[in-house]
């Protein structure tokens, strides 16, 4: 029958996993090849998301364009908000596949790929192989991470550095092994040039934080000292020649920047304190719940070290983006890779002792709730008159007022995640832990592929589609183009927009003389504010959007 069909065979029989069937490699590389594919699914269809997605893009273009890779820049203007190294591997595939989504979105696939490498080695390293292969393809199939694979965003990279750093020195007391020093401090060092001191921050208070509640240290001075020497060199690399150029500018106005986001909320960006459990409960269901589970069993972990540092860091992560006062939903990702792991830790559990959880009910009804939620949506989409007068935000009530075609077959995601939530409950309740977790997560993957295919599309053009086709439609042409009352990177991405457009105060191009037509994109609720412009008429209106033209006079 042959090794696959074994491992197929035994995703639907109740046969504890490991008992009679060995794992071999070749199967997880089936895996990860099938997990590539999924993560490759649609990730060119629908346009980089406005702000971040663009935003990150944006950059890299500009890097290509300039040939100025040691230099962060938007619209052609030092940026001093992230480090380049992100976008230095964002550039590499732009290369490669052109700029464009694909070309944005590739770095995270791979990035994807590695991860769940790693997560089936450390896993493996762990307790056993069959707990990295959970580790591995719950993480793969969870909401969020998953989606993020499919992203333009740094986070996964970040995140993925981390990872490293907190597992080498998690070892780093091992004899015969030195090289987890250099590992951890090449893992900080990356993650310091792709987001900034949070690298440091993170793992170091995980490491003091699991150290208060552990029988003993784990972490030697040693090499804690050698991994920061070897990130204060790989960090050097790109920051001396910085600080050689610009001088201290970057540092200074890094420091500036993110003592903003901490203090106070930027932009849209303020949200409640719970905001980030909520995020990760649903995001991250149902091994969120597990997770609960287990750790409220467990409280204080004192049997394994490695344990320890993860529940360290979901408490560092939840305690830090808590207080941060600007909250995004992807700054707390870095919490998706302990959830999943005490989600794996308890199914592992269920499954070779065969005990039943009190969570398999509240697995059903927040499943059944979510599926039907995503089921409501195309229904409510069809029947938004009966509701959009309650919409109090008059930019949202002007974005549901394009014309969008629904229909009832995009209630299929929600109807097949119900089904399947049902379908898992009733192997849970057999003891039949096997068929239930593959169940769970082949319906979280068709889920959120019908979603990419069905739903996003639709959200899109409700929230940017209209300005990014008016962007495309501008491409190639001697023009200016600019945003009025908010900030958006779709007009020089999908315009394309030269060097020779430089930076202008928004005033000249209002009322100065223009040497070029010159188009404004702004929200349909803002019009108001350019009454006052004679020499500016109005185009259009799509969506939330209103456009408008100046031409330069004769």
């Amino acid at each position: 029958m042959g090794q696959v069909g074994w491992t197929v065979l035994s995703i639907f029989c109740c046969t504890p996993m490991g008992k009679g069937f060995q794992l071999k490699n070749s199967i997880v590389f089936y895996f990860l090849i099938g997990f590539g594919c999924i993560f490759a699914l649609g990730i060119r269809e629908v346009h980089l998301f406005d702000l971040d997605e663009l935003y990150f893009a944006e950059i890299t273009r500009e890097m290509i364009r300039t040939g100025h890779y040691g230099q962060v820049t938007f619209n052609f203007e030092p940026l001093y908000e992230k480090p380049p190294f992100f976008f230095w591997l964002q550039a590499v595939s732009m290369h490669f596949w052109g700029i464009n989504e694909l070309g944005a979105r590739f770095p995270n696939l791979v990035c994807g790929l590695l991860t769940l490498v790693t997560l089936y080695y450390i896993g493996k390293q762990y307790k056993d192989q069959w707990f990295g292969f959970l580790w591995m393809c719950l993480y793969a199939t969870s909401f969020l991470p998953h989606f993020y694979f499919k992203s333009a965003i740094i986070d996964p990279f970040f995140n993925y550095f981390l990872l490293l750093a907190i597992y080498f020195l998690s070892h780093s007391m091992m004899p015969s092994n030195p090289w987890l020093y250099g590992g951890s401090g090449l893992a900080i060092g990356c993650a310091l040039l792709t987001k900034g001191p949070m690298a440091l921050i993170i793992p170091l208070a995980t490491l003091g934080l699991s150290y208060t509640w552990f029988k003993r240290s784990m972490v030697s001075f040693k090499s804690l000292v050698v991994a920061l020497l070897i990130a204060t060199m790989v960090l050097s690399c790109w920051l001396i020649p910085e600080i050689c150029s610009n001088g201290c500018t970057f540092i200074k106005e890094f420091w500036d920047y993110h003592l903003l986001l901490y203090h106070q909320p930027v932009d849209t960006h303020d949200q409640p304190w719970y905001y980030h459990y909520l995020v990760l409960f649903f995001g991250c269901f149902p091994s969120a719940l597990f997770a609960i589970f287990i750790l409220k069993q467990k409280r204080l972990i004192q049997d394994s070290y490695f344990a320890a540092n993860m529940q360290a860091l979901l408490a560092v992560v939840l305690l830090i983006f808590t207080l941060v006062g600007t909250k995004i939903v992807h700054y707390s990702a870095m919490s998706y890779f302990p959830i999943i792991f005490f989600a794996t830790e308890f199914l592992h559990q269920q499954i070779y002792n065969r005990q039943y959880s009190h969570s398999g009910m509240a697995f059903l009804v927040i499943g059944v709730i979510i599926g039907s939620v995503l089921a409501l949506i195309p229904w409510m989409m069809l029947h938004k008159t009966l509701w959009i007068s309650l919409v109090q935000n008059q930019t949202i009530k002007d974005a549901l007022q394009l014309s969008v075609i629904w229909n009832y077959w995009d209630s299929i995601p929600g109807i097949i995640y119900t089904i399947g939530i049902g379908t898992a409950y009733y192997f849970l309740v057999q003891f039949r832990f096997i068929p239930f977790i593959s169940n769970f997560a082949l319906v979280n993957i068709c889920t959120l592929a019908l979603f990419l295919i069905r739903i996003a599309p639709k959200v899109e053009a409700y929230t940017q589609k209209p300005m990014v086709d008016f962007c495309k439609a501008c491409k190639g042409k001697s023009l200016y183009l600019a945003t009025v009352g908010f900030k958006s990177a779709a007009p020089l991405f999908y315009a394309d927009l030269p060097k020779s457009l430089r930076v202008v105060d928004i005033n000249w191009l209002l009322e100065g003389p223009i040497d070029k037509p010159c188009f404004f994109i702004l929200y349909k609720k803002d019009s108001a504010m350019l009454k006052n412009y004679l020499d500016i008429t109005y185009i259009k209106s799509s969506g939330c959007f209103a456009f408008y033209k100046r031409l330069p006079k004769s």
